[in-house]
């Protein structure tokens, strides 16, 4: 369906004050390890080779466990507020698209809403794995397609794992479910959808791809009560299906993949990101790297990688990006604009 212009504002981000480094994480892995000491070291290298093949560094971490998941994506969502000069009053819809969340009732859009000072707005949630910020964006373009009476969109989210991440690994077996947990990393972030370009540059929106292959639901888990697991080796198999799908979008709007100067993608991996940029044919020079900085923060990557691609001063008046995820169920959400001063 043809939209109106519609422009994505540069993300707000936030990342907790705790910096782990992978000898951090493996040394919390250690002081959980009940098992024979002879086979510590086979489990130890059998995590760094992980960690080495992923690219992951740094991740952040929120310690306190009573810390809020709406205080965190509320401060997100005033930031971007402030910084770009919105009033809470000028919001008609805000979609929060993180995992995280506390509760089941109410949406935590609505947490969030309050915390912002919205007393009059539109406000639900998304669930999509790591691509429920693409996915509000989406929505969200969608709304304001429809209803000409909505001014401007709020999208974001906070991704606390708290005790959802396990560090109870005692064999190298374990690793097949709980490898992925090791590149986890904490942030929250927010982006504004509006109708008119926002000071200091935004993404002029010109299309966007959605396709899921549920037959691969059962991959990747955050339980309700228990720990996430991943089976990340068959999960990265399906990132095959990223490019064609990039191509298609791409094709969509009338560009040629070569024509993208950057490709801002979600960041499980280093490695997966790579073999994507090669499947596509490109430099690889065009995809920015941002999982050893921050490691795999779900929801939360592409908004870090756009805004780190910007915080290099990357991105030129004219530019042509690509935002994409690949998230577990299997998802692959995507869009494409051009950047505007």
């Amino acid at each position: 369906m043809p939209h109106p212009p519609l422009y994505l504002s540069p993300p707000a981000v936030l990342l907790p004050a705790t910096r782990l480094t992978n000898e951090q994480v493996i040394a919390r892995v250690r002081e959980n390890y009940r098992g024979n000491p002879i086979k510590w070291p086979l489990l130890e290298a059998a995590m760094r080779r992980v960690l080495e093949r992923c690219g992951t560094s740094i991740r952040y971490f929120e310690e306190d466990h009573e810390a809020r998941v709406g205080d965190y994506a509320a401060r997100a969502a005033n930031l971007c507020l402030q910084t770009h000069r919105v009033a809470s009053s000028d919001i008609s819809l805000l979609i929060y698209g993180g995992v995280a969340r506390e509760y089941f009732e109410p949406a935590t859009a609505m947490e969030v809403a309050a915390k912002c000072g919205l007393r009059h707005v539109h406000a639900f949630d998304v669930t999509s794995a790591c691509a429920g910020q693409l996915e509000g964006i989406h929505i969200a373009a969608s709304y304001l397609s429809m209803h000409d009476e909505y001014r401007m969109a709020l999208i974001g989210s906070a991704e606390l794992t708290r005790n959802f991440l396990c560090f109870d690994i005692q064999t190298v077996k374990d690793l097949l479910t709980k490898a992925a947990g090791l590149t986890i990393g904490n942030a929250a972030s927010a982006w504004l959808l509006g109708r008119q370009p926002f000071a200091g540059g935004s993404l002029r929106l010109l299309g966007f791809r959605n396709h899921s292959m549920p037959t691969h639901w059962h991959l990747c888990s955050a339980p309700i009560d228990g720990t996430f697991t991943s089976l990340s080796t068959d999960l990265f198999k399906l990132n095959e299906h990223v490019a064609p799908e990039v191509e298609r979008l791409v094709a969509q709007v009338g560009w040629k993949v070569d024509d993208v100067d950057h490709f801002v993608f979600h960041q499980p991996s280093e490695s997966i990101l790579l073999g994507v940029l090669d499947d596509l044919g490109v430099d690889r020079s065009k995809g920015l790297l941002t999982h050893h900085l921050y490691a795999n923060t779900v929801s939360t990557t592409v908004s870090l990688a756009l805004h780190e691609l910007l915080k290099q001063k990357r991105v030129r008046p004219g530019d042509k990006l690509v935002l994409g995820t690949a998230a577990a169920g299997f998802s692959m959400v995507s869009l494409a604009g051009v950047w505007e001063a």
